[in-house]
C-alpha cells in the first residue's frame, strides 16, 4: 500500500528506515489501532492467534495452515505468503464451511485506501489456495452510543467490499513485480507532492525535505490594513460583561463514557476570561477535568461553565462552529442542562469575523484568519512557541495519555501545561479584542 502511493517511500522503508520520523500523535494512533484490533476480535471470540512474534513471518504462516487443518473456525492475524508477498489478516473466519476475512480499521467508515489494503490480502489468500467467500472492512459504527459496557457487536460495522476488491486484482498482480523490481535498484527520484500527505502523512517527509533547496523567506509587512468602519461596527455590537471562552476536547475512537459515540469530541477543559466592562479588571477562570476513567469530564465542565458564564451578555469564541457544535452535543447528551446550555449558545459571538472578512489584515497573516497567525501579527509579545503543549491535537493526546499513567509527577506537569495552553487561547482573544477596540 505504501509502495503504490509512493515507490520512494517503500524504498526508504526498506533501505533507510533510520530516516523514518513518526510523530508522537501518529504513534498514539498506531497504538490505539492495535488496541482496536484486539477489541474487534471479541466480534468472533475464542479464535486462535497465528502471530506469536511481534511481526508476522513464515512461522506464523505455517501456524495458520496448521490451524486450518485442525478445523479451527476463527484465526486472528492469519498469515499467508504468495508471489513474494506476506499478509496477515486481522480476522479469518469460517462459517458454514466458507472462509471470509475481516480487516479492522479504527475509522468511522470504509475509505479508498482501505480497499487497496484488502485487495492485496485477497490476492495473497486466493493465490495461496484458500477459497474466499467474502472480504470485509470492519470499522466503527458512528451511530453507536455507549450505555454501560461496550457492545462489540454494535460498536463495529462490517462492510463487504468484495466487488471493489475484485476490481483491484489486476492492479495488485501488476504492481507486485514492479515494486519488487524497483527495490532492486537505486533510490527512486520522485518529487514531493500531494501523496506526501494523502491519504496519510508520509513518515519520510523530513528526509525528502532535506534535499529541497532552501528559499530565502520574503519579508512580509506587519503593518495593518484596516477597514475602520467595519471594525468599529463589529466591536460596537459587543455587549458587556464579556467573556472569552475556549474548549479543548478528546476524541477517543472507542467511546470511554456513557452517552458518547466513536470519535465524538468530548470537552475536558475550558479557559474563560471575564470582563465586566471595557475599563474593569479582567478575571480568569478555568476547568480541567480529573484524569479518571470513572468520571465523565463533561458533567463537571457543564456545571462550572453554566455558573461562570451566567452574568456574561456576550460570550466571545474564536471560530464559532467548533464551540457551538460542542454545546449542541452537550445539550443532546445531557438534556437536564438544555435550557442553560441554550442560553450560552444564544450569547455566542465569533471574534474571527473581522479577520475572516479581511476588515483587519496584515501581510504576516498570509491570508489566514487562524488565531495562530492573527495573534503574532497583532500581539508579537505573545507566542505559542514557548509552550510545552502548543496546539489542540497535542492537548488532546496529552490528556488522553493521562488516563493510562500512574506517574503523579508526570500527571501534575502535563495538567499544568494543559492549563497554560488553554489560558493562552483566551488571553489571545482578550488581547486581540483590545487591538480592535483601539481602531
Amino acid at each position: 500500500v505504501r509502495g503504490t502511493n509512493c515507490p520512494k517511500s517503500l524504498w526508504l522503508y526498506v533501505y533507510k528506515k533510520d530516516q523514518q520520523v513518526i510523530s508522537e500523535s501518529a504513534q498514539l494512533v498506531f497504538s490505539r489501532g492495535t488496541d482496536v484490533g484486539k477489541l474487534a476480535q471479541e466480534y468472533f471470540p475464542n479464535g486462535k492467534l497465528a502471530v506469536l512474534e511481534d511481526y508476522p513471518n513464515a512461522e506464523s504462516a505455517k501456524r495458520t495452515q496448521e490451524f486450518i487443518q485442525q478445523g479451527f473456525e476463527t484465526i486472528y492475524e492469519a498469515t499467508f505468503i504468495f508471489d513474494n508477498t506476506l499478509v496477515a489478516v486481522d480476522i479469518l473466519h469460517r462459517e458454514n464451511g466458507k472462509w471470509s476475512f475481516y480487516e479492522v480499521k479504527s475509522t468511522n467508515s470504509t475509505k479508498p485506501q482501505h480497499v487497496i489494503d484488502v485487495a492485496v490480502q485477497y490476492y495473497v489468500l486466493v493465490g495461496s489456495g484458500l477459497q474466499v467467500e467474502n472480504a470485509y472492512l470492519m470499522h466503527f459504527n458512528r451511530d453507536y452510543v455507549r450505555r454501560g459496557d461496550i457492545n462489540v457487536k454494535e460498536l463495529f460495522i462490517a462492510d463487504s467490499i468484495l466487488q471493489e476488491v475484485l476490481q483491484k486484482q489486476t492492479e495488485v498482480k501488476e504492481n507486485i513485480p514492479l515494486l519488487l523490481f524497483m527495490l532492486q535498484g537505486q533510490e527512486p527520484t520522485i518529487e514531493m507532492g500531494n501523496y506526501c500527505h494523502d491519504p496519510y502523512e508520509c513518515d519520510f517527509q523530513e528526509y525528502c525535505k532535506s534535499f529541497i533547496a532552501k528559499v530565502e523567506p520574503v519579508e512580509l509587512s506587519s503593518l495593518p490594513i484596516v477597514n475602520e468602519v467595519e471594525v468599529r461596527r463589529f466591536v460596537n455590537t459587543i455587549e458587556y460583561p464579556v467573556c472569552h471562552l475556549d474548549f479543548e476536547t478528546i476524541m477517543p475512537g472507542v467511546p470511554i463514557f456513557n452517552e458518547s459515540r466513536p470519535y465524538q469530541q468530548i470537552p475536558f477543559q475550558y479557559s474563560l476570561h471575564f470582563q465586566e466592562s471595557k475599563e474593569s479588571e479582567i478575571k480568569h477562570y478555568a476547568y480541567l477535568a480529573p484524569s479518571d476513567l470513572n468520571i465523565d469530564p463533561r458533567f463537571g465542565l457543564i456545571k462550572q461553565m453554566i455558573e461562570e458564564l451566567k452574568d456574561a451578555k456576550t460570550i466571545l469564541v474564536y471560530n464559532i462552529a467548533f464551540e457551538r457544535t460542542r454545546i449542541k452535543e452537550l445539550m443532546r447528551d445531557f438534556p437536564e442542562f438544555e435550557n442553560e446550555l441554550q442560553s450560552i449558545d444564544d450569547r455566542l459571538m465569533d471574534l474571527i469575523i473581522p479577520f475572516r472578512k479581511k476588515f483587519y489584515r496584515t501581510e504576516t497573516m498570509e491570508g489566514s484568519s487562524s488565531i495562530k497567525k492573527v495573534l503574532p501579527a497583532l500581539c508579537p509579545d505573545l507566542s505559542y512557541n514557548e509552550l510545552e503543549i502548543g496546539n489542540g491535537m497535542d492537548a488532546s493526546n496529552a490528556f488522553l495519555d493521562l488516563y493510562y499513567t500512574n506517574d503523579e509527577k508526570y500527571k501534575e506537569n502535563v495538567r499544568q501545561n494543559l492549563l497554560n495552553y488553554c489560558h493562552l487561547d483566551t488571553l489571545a482573544m482578550v488581547k486581540i479584542l483590545e487591538v480592535l477596540n483601539n481602531v
